[in-house]
């Protein structure tokens, strides 16, 4: 049994626990161990730049410590990502956000994501144009909510399933990116309400961490 690291870099136990139940049904499918924590030090929410900034490090040094086969990076803007994945180079390193992209394409020609907010949309576009899937993207568009209301369903619901048909009705999406790794409950609601596949980032790295085990593509030393 390998163990997978499902790191929220923020310090919110809702989110914390909303990424735990998101991926509950995907736990269950395995062997192998997913264990979930948060940072406590980090920033309730990462909502600027410079939250980014201040978790990145922090990631880094958590994967370090080396207690697991493989880390999932449970925040969509993918902090420490490519830091920690040339630190901790024996160990799939895996970021929600390139992971729910990926996922995306392989499901549609143009895809939409639902984002918090302004900042949001603007670290999203550095990275997808990073990814060279820039021309894929069919629109990004902010549901105007916390990273703390990402997890809240009540709160956040009729906010998300309005952005998502937004996406899918005037910009063309074919399919649908959850712009926030407290989002993932909203998923089957928002893909009953607009018809076209959803994609909760958070299951699929952890979707693609577990294959990267079986699979044995990293083998930690």
């Amino acid at each position: 049994m390998a163990r997978i690291l499902v790191l929220n870099p923020n310090s919110s136990e809702k989110v914390t626990e909303s990424i735990r139940r998101s991926v509950a049904g995907l736990a269950a499918t395995t062997n192998h161990q997913l264990v979930f924590e948060r940072l406590p030090e980090a920033p309730l929410g990462i909502e600027s730049d410079a939250d980014v900034a201040a978790v990145g490090p922090m990631v880094r040094a958590r994967a370090l410590i080396g207690d697991a086969d493989a880390v999932v990076v449970a925040c969509f803007s993918d902090p420490g990502v490519d830091a920690t994945r040339a630190a901790v180079t024996e160990i799939p390193v895996i970021g929600v956000a390139e992971a729910g992209y990926y996922a995306a394409l392989q499901f549609g020609r143009r895809f939409g994501v639902v984002s918090l907010g302004p900042s949001s949309i603007a670290r999203h576009a550095v990275r997808i144009e990073g990814l060279g899937i820039t021309a894929r993207l069919a629109g990004d568009r902010s549901a105007d909510l916390t990273v703390e209301e990402s997890g809240d369903e009540g709160l956040s619901r009729e906010k998300v399933i309005e952005t998502g048909k937004a996406l899918a009705g005037k910009d063309g999406a074919d399919v649908i990116v959850l712009g926030c790794a407290g989002m993932g409950n909203q998923r089957p609601f928002l893909q009953q309400a607009i018809g076209v596949p959803v994609i909760d980032p958070v299951q699929a790295g952890v979707a693609a961490a577990i294959s990267a085990l079986n699979l044995e593509y990293l083998a930690k030393a």
